[in-house]
């Protein structure tokens, strides 16, 4: 019985794997293709895709209690926040010509 439960995490391991794998390739394709913002922003979020892959199953937070998850959401809520603080402030700030820039 435990034969049988080791290989199908085994198999469930690589299959997570040749995910991770997939998924790396697909980000060096994206990069191939030039696409400037919306290149970033697809790659952006296959990184967060394999990222949450590889904590989820090698990390084993699908076996964790509810405070992990609310501590990763936390930190993620604080990830954000200091990621768009500085657009917000730079959008609030008045604009001085600069004195080397000439029209």
């Amino acid at each position: 019985m435990t034969e049988n439960s080791d290989q199908s995490e085994f198999k469930k391991d690589i299959l997570v794997y040749v995910g991770i794998v997939c998924l790396i390739g697909f980000i060096v394709f994206i990069s191939h293709l030039h696409l400037k913002l919306l290149g970033i922003t697809m790659i952006v979020t296959v990184a967060l895709a394999e990222a949450l892959l590889v904590g989820y199953y090698f990390m084993h937070l699908m076996t964790k209690k509810k405070t992990i998850h609310l501590v990763l959401f936390l930190t993620f809520v604080i990830f954000l926040f200091l990621l768009i603080w500085p657009a917000w402030d730079i959008a609030d700030s008045p604009r001085v010509p600069s004195p080397y820039v000439t029209n």
